[in-house]
Parts: C-alpha cells; structure tokens; sequence
C-alpha cells in the first residue's frame, strides 16, 4: 500500500519554523510528492504587504476572503478527488523533522543579524540536503543528532560581500538556466521549498535608490519602454535600442553596486529554454524598475512571491492534454452597429493567483455567466502540470484562458533583450497550454515589436495590449493579427476602486454613438472581481454592446480592421 502524503498546518508557525517546514519540504519531495503544507488563509494584512498593501482589510473581507478561502486545502481536496491522492495530517513541525531525519544530510544556521544569509541557507540546503534552523530552533533541538554542516552567523559584512562569494563559490554548482530574486525581508517563505527542491541559485539586490548615472540609466530604460511614441518607433526603425539598451544597464549599476552585481548574477543565467528567474522585487525597489532591469537582461520573471507547495505541484503526475475551445473567424458573425466589449482580469502570471484559483474568483457563482478572460501562467503547463489542470477541467463556456503579460513569463517586451527567441518560446509553451492569446505589457510599442510579435507567434489569434495605458491605446492590424490595447486602466486609475472602474468602463462605452469599436478592459486583480463585472454586464444593453471572449473580440476586430485597409 503506498504510503499516505502527510500534511502540516504551518500557518500558525513563526518564520524560522515556517522557513525550515518548507525546506525540509523541498528535499522530501524530491522523488514523489510526499509532505504538503497548509498555509492557511491571508487575514493577516502583513501578508498581503509588500512595499504596498495589495488588499486592505476592509476590501479583503468584504470581497475576497469568503471566496479564496482555505486555498492549500481547497487544491488538496482537487488533488484527492481528481488524481485520487491520500492524505494524512501530522501534529507537529517536529513530527514532520524526525520522520524525514534519513532524508537530512545535516545542518544549516542562517544568521538573524543578516538576513540575507536565509538565501544563502536555502541553496546549501539544497545542494547538500540540509535542514534550514535558525541559532534559537538550533539551541531547542540540539537533540536532533544531525552535524552542523554550516554556521552562517557573522560571516559577511553585509550583502554585496556575500553574493559576491555566493556568486563565486555556489552558483556553478546550481541549476542551470535558473536564478531567484527572493527578498528575506519580506519574511514569505512559502517558495522556498520550490528552490530547494531545485537548487536553484538564490539573492536579493535592488537596483533603486542611487542618484547620479544610475538614475540616467534607469531613464535610458524608461524611455525605451514608455518614451514618446514617435521617438520610441524612430529609435526601433534605426534599430538603436540595443545601443540604448545596454547603456542604460551599464548606467544603472554606476554608483548602485547592488544593481551592477544584479546584472552579473542576471547575465550568468544560461539556458537551452529561455534565462528565468523567479521570485519578485526587493524591498529597495518596486517592480516597474525590477522588471525594466530582468528585461532589459534577457530573463523572464515567473512571479512566485507567497506561492506555497510548488515543489509538491510540480511532481503530482498529469498526462492532461490541455484543450480549450477557440472560434474560428467562420463562428464569428461582425457585427457592426455593435460596441464590442471584452474584459481580462490580470495577475494571473502569479504563482499565487494560479494557486489561489485565481484569488478566489474562479471559484465564485458568477464565474460562467459573463464572458471573461482570464490570465494564467502557461508556464505551470511544464512547471506544474496537475495544478494547471484544474482550470482547464473546471472551465466554462464564457471563461478564456490567455497569457498573462507577455506570454511564458512576465517581461516587458520594447526593451527586452532577445526577444524574437522569448516569443519562440512563447509559441512552444503555449501550443502545449492551447492558448492563443496573450496581453502584452505596454499597449502601444514600436511598430516593429508588434511586428515581431505576429511573426514570433504564427499560431495566435491577436494580441491584448497594455496592463495600464499612458493616454495612448492604438488599435492595429498588422500581418494579419490584431493588437489591441485595453483603454481601461489609465496609469493613475489603475488600483482605484470598482465603482470607480466600473463608471470609467461606462463612460468609455458612452463616449461615443459611433459603432463599432471595440473596448478592451485589463481588470486589477485586487479592486474588482467577476461578481462586479457580472453585475455591471447585467445592466447593459444588448442590443448595442456586445460582451465577448477574447477570441471573439480580436476576430471581429480583425473583419472590421481588414475592411477599414481595402
């Protein structure tokens, strides 16, 4: 009889403890799913913090927290009913060390004074199958009868001597094509059991901060991405954005070392797939500038900040063939006295949305009754098959899977370094995942990047455009594919509230008698949910707006856009 996969309740569980949970976990499931851990529910407004508040109290009870629930034990429930897994709870952190003690080759002690060495521990413990303790658990458990491998407590004076050793010593020995950005201030453990699992090479440097050169790199950069669009098309057409581009690395890391060894340890990064790096932004940053300088390097993002049990995820077998239905240009009769109206809820990129069920509305009453987009993580169709599943076996008609921004993991293509091979990639994922349709980042690039994305994805529909818009939202069709931008959010509306979304969304339908047109809407994942659109679709008038899917939109755009060129 195989043995039951056992489950601890870490949610209670102070950081050190939780932190040596999910490293233990990392090991264990090495060769089959074995420990599972239940995170519990995010009433904790700490845990929905980084250097902003996500979802403030009042809006998480209001609206979230009924419906993301228990999210460990609502995917193990799926995991019991679909792939008939057997579960087993145990009482205690303890419990779960002593049973897996044959699996521990030692002991790692990161130091409180430092907290970066909590990366550094994770990669031993990964590379030499080493339980994670803090000086006071080591002081609590000196019975355990494993040998202290490494003590990491006053070793470094502070994080750039230690990366800088880290980088030299361990990084050869870690999985290729692999980094993480983890920032241990933020005090979320719950991917650290992926990391383990993988060994994959573990830091935290921000690139904000410094004045000087660094912040005229950081500008380099930003015109680049969001500059005046004539400029920006006329830089692209010249081809001087690679120039531009590596200036404004070069630039960012003069005066800010954190940023110049960011780029070196970025720059190590080789894969036969694409360079990736999980984790999110540090506590000297925000993500804008953290995603310009991953891009800017070559590296996709998979946003893994808060997501838990990955390294159980990633080893339950799945020999799903994953299918979603798509409309032909043949199903889909244009109409022209419609205003065409489409709505893509964002985030799902996230590891935690994925996770979550999208935090949480995939799982509410309305989901099926409007048409509606939905961003996931194509990713997770190799990363974590048995997870991924779940959406496509418990998809309705009206929902529509597309990936999130811009396609296998989160970058932001104008300044994306090999691009053509990211969308390459992009293509091969997403022919496994059957999605043909992503929202990319900006929503009004260069002509020449809309270009590349028609010719990097042969097999897409068209192209959602735009996570915010910066008073620009074109509307293209170019080598045959449509580019939409969403006209919804401006950049300073896009965390308001969903009365304020809602009536912006009706004003842009109102703005005009003329038909057709086509509105695009990119929903913030933290202010408004399924149930608001629903209501809000209620009271339209179907005879003259039209609320579709994805696939739908964009080939009614296409008939439109190809008559308006004959």
């Amino acid at each position: 009889m195989t043995d039951p996969i056992l489950t601890l309740n870490v949610a209670g569980l102070d950081y050190a403890d939780q932190l040596t949970a999910a490293g233990l976990q990392g090991l264990v499931n090495r060769l089959k799913p074995r420990l599972y851990l239940d995170w519990g529910r995010y009433d904790d407004v700490t845990s929905r913090t980084t250097n902003e508040v996500f979802i403030e109290d009042d809006l998480w009870v209001e609206k979230y927290q009924e419906f993301l629930g228990y999210q460990d034990r609502e995917n193990q429930a799926f995991y019991e009913e679909q792939y008939h897994l057997i579960f087993a709870a145990i009482d205690s952190l303890s419990t779960a060390i002593n049973y897996f003690k044959p699996h521990l080759n030692g002991l790692v002690i990161w130091d409180p004074e430092n907290l970066d060495t909590v990366n550094l521990a994770i990669m031993l413990a990964g590379l030499e199958d080493l339980l994670i303790l803090s000086p006071e658990q080591f002081d609590t458990w000196d019975s355990l009868g494993l040998e202290l491998r490494h003590d990491l407590r006053g070793r470094w004076e502070d994080r750039l001597s230690l990366y800088r050793w880290v980088l030299k010593d361990l990084q050869p020995r870690c999985k290729p094509g692999f980094v993480a950005c983890v920032e241990p201030g933020w005090r979320r453990p719950e991917f650290v059991d992926y990391l383990v699992h993988n060994r994959i090479f573990t830091y935290s440097l921000g690139t904000g901060g410094a004045p000087g050169l660094s912040r005229v790199g950081q500008s380099l950069l930003l015109l680049l991405t969001a500059g005046p669009f004539k400029l920006r098309n006329l830089i692209y057409n010249f081809r001087l954005e690679g120039l531009l581009r590596g200036m404004g690395v070069m630039l960012l890391g003069w005066g800010n070392p954190e940023a110049r060894l960011a780029t070196r340890i970025q720059r190590h990064v080789k894969a036969e797939t694409f360079p990736t790096i999980f984790g999110w932004h540090t506590l000297r940053e925000d993500e804008f500038s953290f995603m310009l300088h991953l891009s800017a390097n070559g590296l996709r993002l998979i946003p893994s900040h808060m997501a838990g049990n990955f390294s159980f995820h990633s080893m339950v077998p799945c020999e799903d063939a994953f299918s979603q239905t798509h409309l032909s240009e043949e199903d889909v009769a244009f109409e022209e006295d419609k205003v065409y109206l489409t709505v893509t809820f964002s985030d799902g990129d996230q590891l935690l949305l994925m996770n979550t069920r999208q935090v949480g509305n995939w799982a509410r009453p309305d989901r099926g009754e409007v048409p509606f987009n939905w961003e996931v993580q194509p990713c997770l169709v190799e990363m974590a098959p048995a997870l991924y599943s779940r959406y496509y076996r418990t998809r309705k008609a009206t929902d529509y899977l597309v990936a999130g921004p811009s396609g296998a993991g989160y970058v932001i293509p104008p300044i994306m370094r090999r691009f053509r091979r990211y969308l390459q990639e992009t293509a091969r994922i997403c022919a496994q995942a059957d999605v043909r349709v992503m929202t990319s980042y900006i929503g009004d690039p260069p002509i020449r990047i809309i270009k590349e994305h028609a010719a990097g994805t042969p097999d897409f529909i068209g192209y959602l455009a735009g996570y915010v818009h910066f008073g620009r939202h074109p509307q293209y069709l170019i080598n045959g594919k449509p580019f939409i931008a969403n006209q919804w959010p401006p950049l300073e509306k896009v965390a308001v509230d969903s009365d304020e979304v809602l009536a912006g969304i009706e004003g842009l339908i109102n703005q005009s008698e003329d038909t057709p047109r086509f509105i695009a809407i990119h929903l913030f994942a933290y202010r408004t949910t399924i149930t608001d659109i629903r209501r809000f679709v209620d009271a339209l008038d179907p005879a003259r707006v039209k609320v579709v899917r994805a696939d739908e939109f964009l080939i009614a755009a296409k008939k439109y856009h190809s008559k308006q060129q004959v």
